[in-house]
């Protein structure tokens, strides 16, 4: 199943109806994306990569480079006429500029910013959110708890000694991506957001998930869910400026963090954004240390003390 068709409204490039097998079709696809992360590299371009999997080491990297995943997007299974490398090509052709610009007119501070560039960021935001390698390895796990419950006795059993394996196929990725689009973002349309900022000399993270769930009653690397009134939405601009979205239930800090929200429907109104707030090296660096909790691999930032102030040690590695 194919997830660009099925959600037209959000890959609408037609790219499909064009496509001719001899067209380029890029092998290293960003799963967060280059321009992205530009904004996170130090006065050289280089951006300063922690790896979690290799625990003390870190490199630096150009943005070419990092988060990305050969074939990362191609569905072999494309029907005939169909380009398999639809979705990487609408992103690059349509979604990722548009999001570009959105946030570079947020980090603006409009007064007009527009009902278009706001949907284009609820739609990124929401993008960026499912398509993570670290929400499709939670989603395998999901769905092979699910085929463990409603198991008969012995299968169950057999699966936990390892008599019997569930495959579960590279297309379910798409399936469960297919599947949340359209469930986040009349969530993050009734929070308030606010443009944050880090004081003078200190500087924001991003990871490898860059928009993150935070909750003061989950202690990371635990996440909790959106529905939650404590939820907070990290999302790290630049090195310099984070935006987090919170719901106007939790805004005083005076309520159940853990308290169930009810399904939102989504509204014609408008968000509430907001400017001004400078953060210090201390809440800065906390902030940090969540989004690398709750990283699935890689963290990154404009340089290698930012690193180590996220992390608690000192790094060694590749200069």
């Amino acid at each position: 199943m194919l997830i660009a068709p099925y959600v037209g409204y959000v890959f609408n490039s037609g790219l499909s109806r064009h496509w001719k097998p001899e067209m380029s079709n890029p092998k290293r696809h960003h799963f967060v994306p280059k321009w992205y992360l530009e904004g996170f590299t130090d006065e050289e371009g280089f951006l300063h990569v922690h790896d979690r999997h290799t625990n003390t080491l870190w490199r630096k990297q150009k943005p070419k480079q990092v988060m990305t995943v050969n074939r990362y997007y191609r569905q072999e299974w494309a029907p005939e006429g169909i380009d398999p490398n639809i979705l990487e090509k609408t992103l690059g052709a349509t979604i990722e500029p548009d999001a570009k610009n959105a946030f570079q007119r947020l980090l603006a501070k409009p007064v007009d910013f527009s009902d278009t560039e706001t949907a284009t960021v609820l739609t990124y935001l929401e993008l960026q959110r499912i398509r993570v390698p670290r929400q499709a390895k939670m989603a395998k796990q999901l769905l092979r708890s699910v085929i463990v419950k409603n198991s008969p006795t012995d299968a169950a059993r057999a699966i936990a000694h390892g008599e019997v394996r569930i495959k579960i196929n590279d297309s379910f990725r798409f399936d469960y991506m297919r599947m949340l689009i359209g469930t986040l973002h009349p969530w993050f349309a009734r929070m308030k957001w606010e443009v944050i900022k880090a004081v003078e000399g200190s500087a924001f993270i991003t990871t490898d998930s860059p928009v993150t769930f935070y909750n003061v009653d989950f202690i990371p690397p635990t996440e909790a869910g959106i529905g939650l009134a404590g939820t907070s939405i990290l999302f790290p601009l630049n090195s310099e400026t984070l935006l987090i979205l919170r719901h106007p239930e939790y805004m005083s800090r005076l309520g159940d963090p853990s308290k169930r929200l009810p399904e939102p429907a989504l509204e014609d109104k408008m968000i509430e954004i907001t400017y001004g707030d400078i953060w210090t090296d201390q809440q800065v660096n906390r902030i940090n240390w969540v989004m690398y909790q709750l990283s699935d691999r890689l963290v990154a930032g404009k340089d290698k003390s930012v690193l180590e102030a996220c992390v608690g040690y000192a790094l060694q590695g590749h200069k």
